[in-house]
């Protein structure tokens, strides 16, 4: 099959319908309708005729008459264009002329009706017919309907055309293919080629006279350019007289090596990631004129939604800001002109910051559960503006504050008032969020302490303090009980 790039577009339908820039070719080329089918035959005259269909009047119509490989004759179609009642939204002119076999001879000719259009575009309507005299032994039409010299095809050549002999027999087309150097561009017409047994290295197949379509696996062939031999022949070999058509192919079997270098790790800031895919290449085929379609998820937060695609021939490279952190997941396919395609898929991780607490009180730096006593309870300052993040978070670092596990108000830079928050408590909890745009955050809580707290005498210093005074008390009775005592006498 060949599939260009207009091709392998309908079948991205799902990624396409992200783009918002479509473009439509508006206006339908010319069409030509002849009146005499293929394989007509006479040994006098044959008239042609038809219509010709367009927005506008060609700038050129002519004629022309082929055999054996060669132009002979022909002439001039405009100026007898007559203009018809159109059966389309399109104007129609009619055309005709004839042609002899006094001016033809004896052949298997080929009649083309050419228009050249407002744009130089040619369009070519054509027809194989069959001149011939009462000792005619054999004559071979042989025409296809496509020209495929120089299509990009994989696995199978689809080919479609007419054949046919007069008198009318089967017809056998004889397939040869030889690798070639380059492109052989096939002729109009075919040339004519003298038949013999099939080489059984050949593919042959047979058709009745009319239009025939066939294909033949080229699916173990190496991509490259190869040349195909179509040679046409009565099956029964009464005689000679073949057809050949001749051309070559781009053989297009691999899909194209994707080679990716970039990140898989990087920690968020305000810079830019560039994942290079400039080694890409068709095994055969090379680096040039293929499609690439980078798809980027964030995998953490929009799972396999895609975030962005970007498109277009050539485009080996795609850059990602590493400003959002997140699991990423980046697929790149890559289509070569025929429309073998690669995919492969890279993950990364763009790591978040968390933010670094920095606070004041009171114009005073302090730390993570540390007591403060206020020294103004009525209008006390709490600055965080200090606190830090990744360049690109921390203009948007967002404070919390909290007192007692209680949310009392956000802002970086606040004035707190004791007695309208906490009353007759001397000592509270405060605690500060920050929080970064990715809802990363950090905590830092420190007590405050109201300046009027009398604080209760420490329980260390009461014990001892009970005991100096049990201790003094029982020194003063000893001597006190030691001075009252009597000396016993012993009676005489």
């Amino acid at each position: 099959m060949n599939r260009r790039w207009l091709a392998i577009i309908p079948a991205m339908a799902a990624i396409l319908l992200l783009s918002t820039n479509v473009q439509a070719d508006d206006s339908d080329p010319a069409l030509i309708s002849i009146n005499v089918e293929n394989g007509a035959y006479t040994n006098d005259t044959i008239i042609f005729s038809g219509i010709i269909e367009d927005d506008i009047k060609p700038a050129q119509s002519f004629w022309r008459v082929s055999k054996e490989g060669t132009t002979f004759g022909g002439g001039d179609l405009y100026q007898n264009l007559e203009e018809t009642p159109s059966t389309s939204s399109r104007t129609q002119w009619t055309w005709s002329f004839s042609l002899s076999i006094e001016e033809t001879g004896e052949c298997a000719c080929y009649v083309s009706i050419h228009i050249i259009d407002e744009n130089s575009n040619e369009i070519i309507g054509q027809r194989v017919i069959f001149m011939v005299s009462e000792n005619t032994s054999g004559l071979i039409g042989f025409m296809l309907y496509e020209d495929l010299s120089g299509n990009f095809i994989d696995s199978f050549v689809n080919v479609k055309g007419w054949v046919g002999s007069y008198p009318e027999s089967s017809v056998t087309i004889e397939i040869i293919t030889s690798i070639t150097q380059g492109l052989i561009e096939a002729t109009l017409f075919p040339q004519p080629t003298t038949c013999s047994t099939p080489s059984f290295t050949s593919d042959t197949e047979t058709f009745a006279n009319g239009e025939f379509e066939f294909e033949f696996d080229i699916s173990s062939k190496l991509d490259g350019w190869l040349k195909i031999d179509l040679i046409s022949c009565s099956s029964s070999l009464s005689f000679l007289e073949g057809s050949i058509q001749e051309f070559s192919i781009r053989v297009n079997n691999e899909p194209p090596t994707i080679k990716i270098s970039g990140i898989d790790f990087a920690i968020e800031d305000d810079t830019w990631h560039t994942f290079d895919a400039s080694l890409t290449e068709d095994p055969y085929w090379g680096r040039t004129d293929m499609y690439y379609v980078w798809t980027l998820y964030r995998t953490s937060h929009s799972g396999f939604s895609p975030i962005d695609v970007k498109m277009g021939v050539d485009i080996t490279s795609y850059s990602i800001s590493g400003t959002k952190s997140g699991n990423y997941s980046l697929s790149l396919t890559v289509y070569d002109e025929g429309g073998q395609y690669s995919e492969k898929v890279v993950i990364f991780d763009i790591a978040n910051t968390v933010p670094i607490i920095s606070l004041e009180i009171d114009g005073e730096p302090v730390s993570n559960n540390q007591e403060i006593k206020l020294t103004n309870p009525s209008d006390t300052l709490l600055d965080a503006t200090a606190s830090t993040d990744s360049v690109n978070d921390k203009p948007g670092l967002r404070c919390v504050w909290l007192l007692d596990n209680v949310p009392l108000y956000e802002g970086c830079n606040r004035s707190f008032s004791w007695d309208e928050y906490q009353g007759e408590d001397y000592r509270a909890e405060l605690t500060l969020e920050v929080i970064d745009d990715d809802g990363e955050y950090s905590t830092l809580n420190v007590i405050l302490i109201h300046p009027n707290e009398v604080q209760p005498i420490p329980i260390i210093l009461v014990i001892p303090a009970i005991s100096l005074i049990f201790l003094i008390y029982a020194t003063i009775n000893r001597f006190k009980s030691n001075n009252e005592l009597e000396i016993p006498k012993w009676k005489s």
